[in-house]
């Protein structure tokens, strides 16, 4: 029987990119804003196997009105509802 499982990766708030080695498969489920760690959190959902590839990728945060390269794709919003501030989290595809 196949498996999978999630796992919890923190996002850089500013401007610089995460940088996540991710196995073949991941499937990003869920961004959001966690006020008790005042940080921007990311689950992802990966299968478990032995010796999957595994990927390079860039993530980057973006604020409400920032300008965001078209070589990026839209992965979700996390929002501090007590700033009140939006972080937009974007995938790199270059």
């Amino acid at each position: 029987m196949e498996m999978k499982t999630l796992h919890k990766h923190a996002i850089q708030m500013d401007h610089t990119p995460t940088l996540l080695e991710l196995p073949k498969g991941a499937v990003i489920r869920r961004v959001e804003y966690v006020t008790q760690e005042k940080g921007i959190f990311m689950w992802v959902e990966i299968p478990i196997k032995v010796n999957l590839e595994k990927n390079l990728r860039k993530f980057k945060i973006f604020k409400t009105g920032d300008a965001v390269p078209n070589t990026h794709i839209y992965v979700g919003t996390a929002i501090d509802a007590f700033a009140p501030e939006a972080y937009h989290l974007y995938e790199s595809i270059e």
